[in-house]
């Protein structure tokens, strides 16, 4: 018994251990991708500006609790999942459960293709996998960006081949549920292209804007393009207003109303010409397709080759090029929850942004942070951390608690099972108290002469980060007559 004790309290020291641990990035880094799934943020490859690849090369932000920009708490991943260093892939979520990271394409650190064109990461047990995809795949493999739609089919538009030395305009679809390919038309579509930004309409329309082609430059914004995943067909829509100059290695998210694009960052007209900050940041009303320039404070350095998210009320925004660690933050917030002006935050306050309401469904793909209400708390050994071993953390606290009774006795401290008769027994029933989030251990005991039970009120998960100092004074014993008899009534 006393093995199995000390296994199993090694197996949850290790678990707890890989949760505990926070790197800081070590370097700026650029072309990574940035996935939200079930309140993580998960950030893998990227350049550097040296040599090396930037470190760590696979790590994640727990955003589902509030957060400073100047202190953030990565978690590394790198040691448990052995992945290629590489930059220009695309990710995104999908799955039967939706809670698969696949990785697809992008070119090694020095240029150099991959031997796996997909990987999965299984979020729910940080393993890394290299599926088996049925079909044909596509021929771009790099500088893509990845759209899924409701049924878990990622879009993947043109690209650039290595081998080939091409870029393409072809539309494949990775069906993240069945694994396979199938290519789709590419009947009036947009001329080939790279670096792009692309975002899933409510309406099942996907919309493409700018992008990049070495053969004929960076395009321009006046029009963007629409591809509808129901019909499997092409349009080309003008665009207005205040229009933005052409651009490529842009980010874009959908508006929290469905309404609007917001696109940020970039280089451009010209290539790896910089931006001026004041013209970094344009929205796009897919009403009637007209750009402008959102009011909004002093804005910060331009990035090119970062990504965005959106989570509750903010466009996260993540690494890039364009600035520096030392005037600046490796995550940017922007607050876009009053179209009248949005702002940049330095701290991600999800208490205040949790009564935000959508107007409509959002799909799988898109970063929307759940409730946190989904997703508790639940390890109880010294500290409080999201995750999802409570079962193992229940097993070590029992016999912790076994451990601690046992140095009791061997003290000459009378405990609690001396005092049972050998005709008695243990009777524990337990219930939820609404009122207060606590869980309620019935015991039954002889002290109670109402209801022949003494209510020990355990913290709930919320509580213990509050007050997990406190300890359970004691359990008192009723003989299993008594016991027996409650449970009757």
């Amino acid at each position: 018994m006393g093995l199995l004790n000390n296994f199993l309290i090694y197996i949850i020291f290790l678990i707890l251990f890989q949760l505990l641990v926070e790197v800081k990035p070590q370097d700026l880094r650029n072309s990574h991708t940035a996935t939200l799934i079930d309140n993580k943020l998960y950030i893998i490859g990227g350049a550097g500006d040296g040599k090396y690849p930037p470190s760590p090369t696979f790590f994640y932000l727990n955003v589902s609790d509030s957060f400073d920009t100047n202190e953030l708490k990565w978690h590394d991943l790198t040691n448990i999942n052995n992945i290629p260093p590489f930059k220009y892939a695309a990710a995104t979520k999908g799955g039967a459960n939706n809670k698969t990271l696949f990785l697809y394409g992008g070119i090694g650190l020095n240029n150099e293709s991959l031997n796996n064109l997909v990987y999965t990461f299984d979020t729910q047990n940080n393993i890394l996998l290299t599926p088996t995809v049925t079909g044909i795949p596509p021929n771009g493999k790099v500088s893509i960006t990845s759209v899924i739609d409701y049924n878990g089919l990622i879009y993947l538009f043109g690209g650039h081949s290595k081998e080939l030395n091409i870029y393409t305009n072809d539309m494949f679809i990775l069906d993240s549920i069945n694994l396979s390919w199938k290519n789709v038309s590419s009947i009036n579509a947009p001329s080939p292209r790279v670096e792009y930004g692309a975002v899933f309409l409510p309406n099942k329309n996907i919309i493409y804007i700018g992008g990049y082609n070495e053969n004929v430059g960076v395009f321009a914004l006046n029009e963007v393009y629409l591809y509808n995943t129901i019909n499997d067909t092409w349009t080309t829509q003008k665009t207005y207003g205040s229009i933005p100059s052409a651009r490529y290695s842009i980010s874009s998210v959908l508006s929290l109303d469905n309404q609007k694009i917001i696109i940020y960052g970039g280089y451009g007209p010209t290539l790896l010409q910089s931006i001026n900050p004041e013209n970094s940041l344009y929205v796009l009303n897919i009403s009637n397709f007209n750009w402008y320039i959102p009011k909004v404070g002093k804005m910060p350095p331009t990035r090119a080759f970062h990504k965005s998210v959106l989570i509750e009320n903010y466009m996260v925004i993540t690494f890039g090029k364009g600035y520096t660690q030392e005037t600046d933050k490796d995550i940017l917030l922007l607050d876009i929850s009053n179209d009248n002006e949005y702002i940049w935050k330095t701290s991600f306050d999800l208490g205040k942004n949790n009564s935000t309401s959508k107007t409509s469904p959002i799909p799988p793909g898109t970063s929307i942070l759940p409730s946190p209400d989904s997703e508790k708390a639940n390890i109880i050994i010294g500290a409080i951390i999201g995750s999802t071993i409570g079962i193992a953390v229940t097993l070590g606290s029992f016999f912790l608690y076994k451990r601690k009774k046992h140095t009791k006795k061997q003290d000459g401290k009378p405990s609690t099972s001396q005092n049972i008769k050998d005709d008695k027994i243990l009777h524990i029933s337990s219930e939820k108290d609404n009122n207060n989030d606590n869980e309620i251990l019935h015991i039954p005991s002889e002290k109670d002469s109402n209801n022949d039970k003494e209510i020990l009120l355990i913290p709930s998960t919320t509580q213990l980060n509050s007050e997990k100092n406190e300890a359970i004074s004691e359990v008192i014993v009723q003989n299993a007559q008594n016991a027996q008899k409650n449970e009757a009534k």
